[in-house]
């Protein structure tokens, strides 16, 4: 007998031939993974509602106060930066973008505007919003401090700042009267909206000039009043604003000891939970779904996309809306930079019916032909693999083929199994038949 030669890897060949001979058990394994794949995939996102909506706001810079003052040729013109291509570059809505997703926002929505957490469960719009474990004494001084400051902000509000505007009204009124006398034409109505100019000291030192004329006893009359009306004025504003300046102190110290509870409330496992549920919750972006990337952002923009996505919880989604709507506004408002030449950003909510819906109702069915198909394919793939491995390790001479591969050596002859004869005995009788022949 020759040499045996070394065997070869395995070629494709023989590899869709080992595959072929057990054909019916990978289709077997494959359905088997199909189903179990489709019911992990059903069970596992069976209870998982989303529910949500889109918000759009619209954004641009307020006209400036003095139109035609401004250095910009379209605040000049339309007052507004772009016109009707957007008002915003994009550096500036990154920017805004960011301070939104941050979470320092997100503590404003879990706030929705107070300055304190809720440690009132009757109060506590959901149960996020309650936070029992807070210091209670803590608690009662900030409490009593924000009352304090706003029954301070409005004893401002209601005597000095209404004090300051009913004399400066008296002041400007005497002012335009005095201008209107004989040959007087002092002011024009933009001189005296200010205070603190010079100008409203220029009546008094005419009045020698009038000494010998007709109207000098009413002009006389006339710059007493004046006098009197600025002196006034005056004095309500300066007691104005010796008031703000105490209530700014007073506010520092309060916000000194709202800060001591918001820092104890940061500290909770609840906060930890919340602010990552808001902030996985609301995603901004100042690009449509649809819109490229990169042309886009070479645009000005001016509008600002929020999209809330809560899972399965509808109350919360109706809650984190509210808040939305109320809070974005606002934010940007005080936060968005302004160009050059404008007083202000203006935020307006342009999408009125964005109530909340449920986002994926057919989210069960969709997983469970996904994982279908993944773990089908996995388990057949596996399967696949291991009798591969198994055919290569069994190194039994199984037919005449592997004989002549093995040894290079012609076969004479094949002796067939009873099994085999059976077979072909069987074959022969069924043809005979068909041919209408007796055995």
């Amino acid at each position: 007998m020759e040499e045996m030669q070394q065997e070869e890897g395995l070629n494709i060949l023989e590899i869709i031939r080992i595959l072929l001979q057990k054909i019916k058990l990978l289709i077997l394994v494959v359905i088997i993974g199909a189903v179990c794949g489709a019911c992990f995939g059903y069970w596992r996102y069976a209870d998982v509602k989303n529910y949500g909506t889109s918000i759009e706001f619209y954004i641009n810079p307020e006209k400036p106060k003095n139109i035609g003052n401004s250095t910009n040729n379209a605040a000049n013109a339309v007052g507004s930066q772009y016109g009707v291509y957007g008002a915003y570059g994009r550096h500036v809505m990154d920017a805004m973008v960011k301070l939104l997703s941050s979470q320092s926002f997100a503590e404003k929505l879990m706030l929705d505007g107070e300055a304190l957490p809720c440690t009132d469960e009757s109060k506590a719009e959901t149960p996020n919003d309650y936070y029992p474990t807070l210091n209670k004494d803590k608690y009662a001084k900030a409490e009593k401090a924000l009352n304090e400051m706003q029954k301070l902000w409005e004893d401002i509000a209601e005597n000095h700042d209404k004090k300051r505007a009913d004399a400066l009204t008296d002041l400007e009124a005497a002012w335009k009267t005095t201008g209107q006398v004989g040959s007087f034409t002092i002011a024009t109505c933009e001189k005296y909206l200010n205070a603190y100019k010079d100008e409203y000291k220029e009546p008094f030192a005419e009045q020698n000039k009038y000494k010998d004329e007709d109207d000098y006893n009413e002009a006389k009359t006339l710059y007493d009043n004046l006098r009197e009306a600025y002196d006034a004025f005056i004095e309500a504003d300066a007691k104005r604003n010796d008031a703000y300046k105490d209530a700014e102190v007073k506010q520092k110290e309060t916000d000194d000891i709202v800060e001591e509870v918001l820092e104890e409330w940061r500290k909770t496992e609840q906060y930890k939970e919340n602010l990552e549920l808001y902030n996985d919750s609301v995603v901004y972006s100042y690009l449509g779904a649809e819109e490229d990337v990169e042309n886009a952002n070479n645009l000005a923009r001016s509008f600002i996309y929020v999209d809330i996505n809560v899972k399965n919880d509808v109350a919360f989604a109706n809650v984190l809306l509210e808040r939305v709507k109320t809070v974005v506004p606002d934010y940007i408002e005080k936060n968005m930079i302004v160009p050059t030449d404008y007083e202000g950003t203006s935020c307006t909510r342009i999408t009125r019916t964005n109530d909340i819906e449920y986002l994926n109702p057919n989210l069960a069915r969709n997983q469970a032909i996904k994982f279908g198909f993944l773990l089908a394919f996995a388990a057949g793939v596996v399967a696949a693999v291991i009798i591969i491995i198994i055919d290569m390790q069994d190194k039994r001479l199984r037919d005449h083929e592997i004989i002549t591969r093995k040894f290079n050596v012609p076969v004479l002859g094949i002796v067939p199994t009873i099994e085999e004869m059976n077979q072909a005995v069987e074959l022969k009788k069924q043809e005979l038949k068909k041919q209408g022949k007796g055995v």
